[in-house]
């Protein structure tokens, strides 16, 4: 190893100068070369750094995940007639419908269509007479066997038993040669006739008797027929099985159908069901009656949470998606219309239709001025209709405006009733000359209803809920506003919701957020809070992650466990904000920012 020679720093200096002699115009810089004292760098203190923390809590937390599910129509029907024939009337969608009830003599339910009956009247009429016939060729021959046919053998003895005693006189009255032979023939003759003819009446009577049980099976065979025609008569008119709304229509007035044809779709609107998928471990989860939550909206402030039934669970797994099938029961509800504050204690009446009155082209083919019946409102003698003054034809409306303002404007009935597609009838009328009509923007109510009082609810009780009432306004109505108002159900087929899943049991451990979690250097720890110091400082403590159990909610959170048996218990804390930021031994100011921090 090479040594060297320390040479003084004295001899240094004067041969350093020497070499800059020539470059050093300055004197002051040749005092740079003495020895100058040096201080010490002072040690930087670190301010404590805000950190935010959460009380370690061991525990089983449940997960509680959502998903999407879509709304469906529970039961959904194609109805149609049993026998083909012509359509006269067809209801129009979007109308609720009610079925019969069980004890109603007749069908008493929403009619949905109608054909035209008169062929079947017709052979209801023709199944009569026949039945009418059958009666009295049965009550002809109960008659025969009662009356005429035993009568008939009383006469039929009667003679048999003279021609008998003529023919005991004859043999007799021949024995003494008192008669001639043909004389006793013709005495025995007589007695084989009497006695034939007995024979004949009582086999008339055996015959009229069988006879009698076809005239009762000719009697059954014809009222069959007419209770099949009265049948057929009666399922002209159309009604639905359940309580729903009319989805479609797949006939118009005046088409022919097919026995069987669809002519109307109805589907269920209460209950409606709830569908979503999930995983085959997952559905082992659910079984029939449990409870889930079910969100319906898209607006975070005006979400409505209402309860589902599981109603089925899929046994069979989707061929694409290997997902199975979730049914829940959920009832509907109908969507009452929010008055504004203003019409509280107003008389309001309700509608559910505006009409123009610029129909006479669509009608009749002409400018006549037509109205349908239902807007006319007869008061005493005069009748009126309810103009809408606060918007005319082609006006746009805004959603939530559902009050019309109306007034009275009399009419006068020049025609005879116009049936219209089988659903509206149209009259011709003549308004009152002082009254200002725009024929071509003016728009009337139809028929208006007082609202439900709760004594109306029992007799609406098969008809799905509406806050329109079954009872027209008085004529002492006299109200100036009038409510729009269509029933709208708060589920519609097609509809998104999202479905709370059953909670997930998890294991029991400590679970903290995942931002309290710290990998470096292939090391995974979590800093606990030292307060036995002033400031209290954060520690680092090893722990593993169960990531297969991470709890996925508003913030995944994690099951840690630490790497040596206690260095983690219950009540200490543990840095969730800021925990990226420190090493191990800082300082720390605790801010409270989590509802679980200090």
């Amino acid at each position: 190893m090479p040594r060297y020679k320390q040479i003084p720093r004295p001899a240094i200096c004067q041969r350093v100068f020497a070499g800059l002699a020539p470059m050093v115009l300055m004197s002051g810089l040749l005092t740079g070369c003495s020895p100058q004292p040096t201080a010490e760098p002072a040690a930087v203190v670190k301010p404590p750094l805000p950190v935010t923390t959460m009380v370690l809590r061991r525990g089983r937390p449940d997960i509680q995940r959502h998903t999407t599910g879509s709304i469906a129509p529970w039961k959904t029907e194609q109805i149609g007639f049993e026998q083909a024939g012509r359509v006269e009337f067809v209801i129009e969608p979007n109308v609720m419908v009610r079925p019969s009830a069980v004890d109603e003599p007749s069908p008493g339910g929403t009619p949905l269509a109608r054909l035209d009956d008169e062929r079947l009247r017709i052979a209801v009429e023709s199944a009569t007479a026949d039945v009418s016939v059958a009666r009295l060729r049965r009550d002809a021959n109960r008659i025969a066997i009662d009356e005429r046919l035993p009568a008939a053998i009383t006469v039929a003895k009667a003679e048999r038993d003279l021609a008998d005693t003529e023919r005991a006189r004859a043999e007799k009255l021949d024995q003494q040669n008192a008669i001639s032979s043909s004389e006793l023939d013709n005495a025995r003759t007589r007695a084989n006739t009497a006695q034939a003819q007995l024979a004949s009446a009582e086999a008339d009577l055996l015959q009229a008797k069988a006879e009698q049980l076809t005239f009762e099976a000719q009697v059954a065979k014809a009222e069959h027929e007419l209770a099949e025609a009265e049948r057929n008569l009666q399922n002209s008119v159309l009604t639905s099985s359940f309580p729903g709304i009319v989805s479609e229509i797949h006939a118009v007035p005046g088409s022919y159908v097919d026995a069987g044809e669809p002519v109307v779709s109805v589907q269920m609107v209460d209950p409606m069901l709830v569908e979503f998928e999930v995983t085959a471990k997952n559905s082992r989860r659910y079984h029939a009656g449990d409870s889930l939550q079910v969100i319906v909206g898209d607006d975070p402030e005006n979400l409505r949470k209402i309860d589902g039934l599981v109603y089925t669970v899929d046994t069979t797994a989707d061929a694409r998606s290997r997902t199975f099938t979730i049914t829940l029961h959920v009832r509907n509800e109908v969507q009452e219309v929010v008055l504004p504050e203003s019409l509280d204690g107003a008389p309001l009446a309700y509608t559910r239709n505006i009409f123009p009155l610029n129909l006479g082209p669509i009608i009749t083919g002409d400018d006549r001025q037509l109205v349908e019946r239902s807007t006319i409102h007869q008061i005493g003698d005069q009748a009126y209709v309810y103009r809408i003054t606060n918007r005319k034809w082609g006006m746009s409306t805004v959603a939530e405006d559902r009050t019309l303002d109306v007034e009275r404007v009399p009419v006068k009935v020049t025609g005879e009733p116009i049936p219209f597609l089988g659903a509206w009838n149209f009259v011709t009328v003549e308004f009152d000359s002082s009254a200002e009509i725009d024929f071509q923007q003016d728009l009337i109510t139809g028929e208006l209803y007082l609202p439900r009082s709760a004594s109306d609810q029992d007799d609406a009780a098969a008809l799905p809920a509406s806050n329109v009432g079954q009872s027209p306004v008085p004529e002492d109505w006299n109200g100036t506003q009038v409510i729009l108002d269509k029933p709208r159900w708060l589920l519609r087929a097609g509809d998104v919701v999202r479905v709370g899943l059953l909670p997930e049991k998890m294991s029991e451990g400590f679970y903290v957020p995942m931002k309290a979690v710290r990998k470096e250097k292939e090391q995974t720890f979590v800093h606990v809070i030292d307060e036995s110091q002033s400031p209290p400082r954060a520690h680092r403590v090893p722990v593993s992650v169960a990531v297969r159990e991470a709890v996925t909610g508003d913030s995944v959170m994690l099951r840690i466990t630490p790497t040596q048996p206690g260095n983690l218990s219950e009540g200490i804390q543990v840095v969730v904000g800021g925990t990226h930021y420190l090493d191990d031994g800082d300082r720390v100011r605790i801010t409270p920012a989590l509802g679980a921090a200090r």
